[in-house]
């Protein structure tokens, strides 16, 4: 791309691309600039702009990514869409939608929904399964065994009642469980929820700091069944088009590489796992660490 082209972009992708590119540059040069900007006063709204659902900085509950918002990224309710003018605005969220990020929580979706299925299938559907930080559980919708019944239990855990009430309006009939339960709660207590073929939490890990998430590690391990799985995911570091989305979003996960993620589990005694190992999305932008219980 040459000068004048940088100067006077052709079309609001290719603003947005440059806009990316200097974010990215701000935020690696001037972190504290970047802050500066995200805490000063907001501009007035504008009834032109429809604003996507905001993050919100909690322990548990939502996630790295606001349920509401997952849905819109899904294409699950395309109410928003209907409410975008034709134009800039349109194409500023379809720039948002199909950014690398946004493709890679999709393929999360996928993914998380084949490893139900690949539980359930090998325990001739006896498995029973928890998925901690669950907002909507929209894998279900995707996921072959949670339509056809074919598991023993599955406990969908969240600390906030919209996200688990959700669930419960749209899988309550699969035979799918709701528990309302905090972080605090998990690491103090709940003992009733232990011996799962498979614990698995998506987005979770991302609001969570390193000692939070290693003690959730050892918490959640030590509910498995002998040969049970732990499965967790975390985006990367580096990814493509994640600056623009930090601003757009206000969403500040905690990134984390392979080795990190593995540091994830000094807290386990070395004779309790089976297996440990990190895996990618197909994009390079988000990584799974899986680990199996001895046994």
């Amino acid at each position: 791309m040459d000068n004048r082209s940088q100067q006077n972009p052709d079309s609001l992708n290719q603003a947005i691309e440059q806009l990316e590119r200097q974010l990215r540059r701000i935020r690696d040069s001037a972190p504290d600039l970047m802050e500066l900007a995200r805490i000063g006063t907001e501009p007035p709204p504008s009834p032109r702009v429809v604003r996507f659902p905001r993050r919100r900085e909690r322990p548990m509950g939502e996630g790295a990514c606001n349920a509401v918002l997952l849905d819109y990224l899904y294409g699950i309710d395309s109410t928003l869409r209907t409410m975008l003018p034709d134009g800039p605005t349109d194409e500023l969220f379809r720039y948002a939608s199909t950014a690398a990020p946004p493709r890679a929580l999709r393929s999360r979706r996928q993914l998380l929904a084949r490893e139900i299925d690949r539980t359930c299938e090998l325990l001739g559907g006896q498995a029973r399964i928890l998925c901690v930080g669950c907002g909507h559980l929209r894998e279900a919708d995707i996921s072959r065994a949670l339509r056809h019944g074919q598991f023993r239990d599955f406990l969908a855990l969240d600390a906030q009642p919209q996200p688990l009430q959700t669930v419960e309006s749209c899988y309550a009939a699969l035979g799918i469980q709701t528990v309302k339960c905090s972080l605090d709660d998990l690491f103090y207590g709940r003992a009733e929820l232990c011996h799962f073929d498979l614990i698995y939490s998506a987005g979770l890990y991302e609001v969570l700091d390193e000692q939070d998430a290693r003690d959730l590690t050892r918490n959640l391990f030590a509910r498995l069944q002998p040969g049970g799985r732990l499965l967790m995911s975390n985006f990367l570091p580096g990814i493509p088009d994640i600056a623009y989305l930090e601003g757009l979003l206000d969403w500040r996960p905690h990134y984390r590489s392979d080795s990190a993620l593995l540091d994830l589990l000094l807290g386990i005694p070395y004779n309790d796992i089976g297996s440990a190992r990190v895996f990618h999305d197909l994009g390079n932008c988000v990584a799974f660490l899986e680990v199996t219980r001895y046994g």
